[in-house]
């Protein structure tokens, strides 16, 4: 056994719209505890072995964030992690900073665009998009996406740099999906005459960075690699990394598309990485191009990456991973649909054409040798963090059907009230808090050969958990990256003199917004907005008089009705 090799770990966040609150809570409540027992490790080797005061109760076993992949609002969050690592005033959101100060997961996602002119969905309803339109041009979106670059120009900045902490590979992959809606053409020799050789065209992509270090200088690399290695100092790479983080996160029809440009170097790469050779598949594009496409939603095609997670992390060990690794999924809106009976809907036009798009989006979700590459039968390698949120009555604790106050109205509805978001962030911190003391975790007895270390007795009396609660006798288990805040896991005791109420975090009492306010704030710019997007599309003098008369208002009234049932379904208005 070589001791101290590192346990590799790829994670992979899903796409989740406004409800990206609840991945940004777990990541930054996973940063916050790496960095707790690193210090604490540090300390250790700090004294020695033989030292009196060194604390056996200390895992000294060391992991290692080597990838992470993203989709959507989980690129977003994918981003954010990145530079979060490497800001040297990054600080967590707890009891000691509440409001989070210098968290760029908490500003984006919880502060948003909010001001005191606006909240952040009241400028997405704001027409100032559309007045800056040229004759001809048509909306780019059904909302307002101003606001949205207005967080990126604001939180995907650095103004002082560090290395990245020993938990994190110097050589991490962040890789976001995204949705080329232009496509890629390629063309397979079937043994014909040029022209006659069939074409196929993929619409699924990707952005794969690096961090510059001594090791590894900026830019595109040599040989057949598929990703870019950025340099944070230059603004240009900088906004390479913000560019390709809005492109993830472009919902489709709800906000705009973003153009992308690569370099035909890169296209000329891809058959080897996507089809394992370069003979016989070659891209079709004109020499000494520019590649640009305009990306949307990488969430379309792609929203749970943890295939592409996977594949990275067995191309960067390519020899020594085996059962040494884990991949976690942080997914919002995981799929729970298991119904097998359900009655075959009668085929009218309506039925088919929402059948045929599901059907469509499934289908492309629906890689199956990335499925079958990621359960391919190991134990303890595959992880997910969902939402979770209990209710408490009294001493009595019940599972709710309604976890996300996010989730209304497609995942929209974070937007709409701050207090959605804070109460999806603060649930997000919690879940990962029970995640990382009760599931991510390995069978004790096999515990050595996974981590590379076997640990001292007073760390296994300190942290590991009976698999069935308070059955002594159940299988027991270590996890795979100690909570510091831990006294003993077995008994839930935790030290509340030491960290506060961060020892043991409770759910947030779930928000609830009135029906009056919302109609106050937002059914005029509803319809206000819908009647400029529909009549900068259509550009008729007779249609605008027929919106303003008779469309707009059904209309609205339409969409209004269906985000204030979502509401009432969730219990969350008044």
């Amino acid at each position: 056994m070589e001791e101290n090799q590192k346990f590799k770990i790829c994670l992979t966040m899903a796409g989740a719209v406004s409800a990206g609150a609840f991945t940004a809570g777990v990541m930054d409540y996973l940063l916050e505890t790496l960095e707790l027992w690193e210090k604490a490790k540090q300390k250790n080797k700090a004294l020695g072995i033989a030292h009196a005061s060194y604390d056996h109760s200390v895992p000294m076993h060391d992991v290692e964030i080597d990838v992470i992949s993203g989709a959507s609002a989980g690129g977003i969050t994918g981003a954010l992690t990145m530079l979060n690592l490497v800001d040297q005033h990054y600080q967590p959101v707890n009891k000691d900073n509440p409001t989070g100060k210098m968290n760029r997961f908490y500003q984006s996602w919880v502060e948003m665009a909010d001001d005191d002119r606006a909240d952040t969905f009241e400028k997405m309803l704001a027409k100032d998009d559309l007045k800056k339109l040229k004759k001809g041009e048509k909306p780019e979106a059904l909302l307002n996406a101003d606001p949205i670059d207005a967080i990126a120009n604001s939180m995907l900045k650095l103004d002082q740099l560090k290395e990245y902490p020993s938990y994190i590979s110097p050589d991490l992959d962040l890789v976001l999906t995204t949705t080329n809606l232009r496509g890629i053409n390629f063309q397979l020799d079937f043994g014909g005459y040029g022209k006659s050789d069939p074409i196929i065209t993929s619409h699924a992509g990707f952005f794969r960075y690096k961090l510059a270090h001594e090791d590894m200088p900026a830019g595109i690399p040599t040989g057949n690699e598929l990703y870019y290695v950025l340099d944070l100092n230059n603004p240009r790479d900088m906004n390479y990394l913000k560019e390709a983080t809005l492109s993830t996160a472009a919902f489709p029809i709800g906000l705009k598309s973003r153009e992308v440009a690569i370099s035909q170097e890169f296209i000329n790469r891809y058959p080897l990485y996507l089809f394992g050779q370069q003979k016989g598949i070659r891209p079709l594009l004109h020499e000494n191009t520019v590649y640009k496409f305009n990306s949307i939603d990488g969430g379309l095609i792609n929203n749970e990456p943890f295939a592409i997670g996977l594949k990275v992390l067995r191309e960067k060990n390519p020899t020594d991973l085996n059962d040494r690794y884990a991949v976690v999924m942080i997914d919002p809106f995981p799929n729970s649909d298991h119904d097998v009976e359900e009655e075959n809907p009668r085929p009218d036009i309506i039925t088919v054409a929402k059948g045929m798009f599901k059907a469509l989006r499934n289908q492309a979700m629906f890689n199956q040798d990335g499925i079958l590459d990621a359960i391919e039968g190991r134990d303890h390698t595959k992880f997910l963090i969902e939402p979770v949120r209990k209710l408490k009555v009294g001493k009595v604790i019940t599972p709710v059907k309604k976890h996300l106050a996010s989730a209304p109205f497609s995942g929209f509805g974070g937007f709409m009230d701050k207090s959605f978001r804070v109460h999806d962030y603060h649930l997000g911190r919690l879940n990962c808090q029970a995640f990382l003391r009760y599931y991510f975790a390995l069978p004790e007895a096999g515990v050595a050969s996974k981590l590379g270390l076997e640990p001292h007795d007073s760390a296994k009396l300190r942290f590991a958990f009976n698999e069935k609660q308070f059955d002594v006798h159940s299988q027991k288990f270590f996890p795979i990256i100690p909570d510091m805040r831990v006294v003993k896991a077995r008994t839930n005791e935790m030290y509340h003199e030491n960290y506060g109420t961060d020892a043991q975090l409770d759910f947030m009492e779930f928000p609830v917004i009135a029906e009056a306010d919302f109609n106050r704030r937002y059914k005029q710019k509803i319809r206000q907005r819908l009647e400029a997007v529909l009549n900068a599309t259509i550009g008729n003098f007779w249609f605008k008089a027929l919106n303003r008369l008779f469309i707009r208002k059904p209309v609205s009234n339409t969409i209004i009705d269906m985000i204030l049932k979502d509401f009432r379904d969730s219990g969350q208005i008044r």
